[in-house]
């Protein structure tokens, strides 16, 4: 599938206040996984409600010709994946449901055979099977945000919005995640970003990176480009050093965290 994502001078915030503002991106082709990173309050969830209009928002997001933010919020569903940064509830819902239930939201007109082919490619796909037929609220954090993964990607979107999709797993399925959505990307040729802690896992899996600030875009590009050792100290007040490991892949390596006055924004 061809076409990109295109981000120009967007703001969004909490009220009156800005918690991001003029953010604008270079066009996003398809099949491109974004790692969306920064410290704790750069931005980077809001950045993400916004594009999945939770948050009203400023400026242009543009998909395939089309600016997200003019078209209904029934239309532009029918774009997105999103994972929020919580955890789906424990519910007395069963797994599978959950999931039908979010692909039914965008296409009740699927017929029940086809959506469930979709929804076993999913639980295929994230290894889920064993989980299908039980209740939410007797799984833990981990499955439970496979769960949501499952939810965000079943709907087949053009744009995937995983807000820290990573966060309650562990490193054996921190990796399978990010390897499934490397390979969606690949074969349907969707647009993800990802907003993620880790910065060794987001070199590791995706095309670009983007380092937020203080809700200000402060750098991006590839892996090669986008990051060192000045930008860590900006971006994270930590000294350190940006090098490629045995495979090629850049690496982070942090030698200590920076007083106040080192030079940290």
């Amino acid at each position: 599938m061809t076409g990109n994502l295109t981000i120009a001078d967007l703001a969004a915030g909490y009220g009156r206040r800005p918690t991001i503002e003029g953010i604008g991106l270079p066009p996003i082709a398809s099949g491109t996984l974004v790692a969306v990173i920064g410290s704790n309050g750069a931005g980077k969830s809001t950045f993400l409600k916004s594009l999945a209009g939770l948050l009203a928002a400023t400026g242009r997001i543009e998909l395939d010709g089309e600016d997200l933010l003019r078209l209904p919020a029934a239309q532009r569903v029918r774009h997105l994946g999103y994972l929020p940064q919580s955890l789906p509830l424990g519910s007395v819902l069963i797994a599978y449901e959950a999931v039908l239930s979010a692909l039914r939201a965008i296409r009740p007109d699927l017929p029940r055979a086809e959506a469930d082919r979709h929804i076993d490619d999913v639980f295929d796909r994230l290894e889920l099977r064993p989980l299908a037929l039980r209740r939410l609220g007797e799984l833990s954090g981990g499955q439970r945000q496979l769960i949501g993964l499952a939810q965000a990607i079943v709907r087949h979107p053009r744009l995937l919005l995983l807000d820290e999709p990573t966060s309650a797993l562990d490193l054996r399925w921190q990796l399978s995640v990010l390897q499934t959505v490397r390979d969606l990307a690949d074969r349907e040729g969707c647009i993800a970003l990802i907003a993620i802690h880790d910065i060794n896992l987001a070199l590791r899996f995706c095309d670009r990176v983007v380092v937020l600030n203080k809700g200000r875009l402060l750098s991006t590009g590839t892996p090669d480009e986008a990051l060192d050792s000045a930008l860590l100290r900006r971006a994270y007040g930590v000294e350190g050093r940006v090098e490629a490991c045995s495979r090629g892949f850049r690496i982070v390596l942090a030698d200590r965290a920076l007083n106040d006055g080192e030079g940290r924004e």
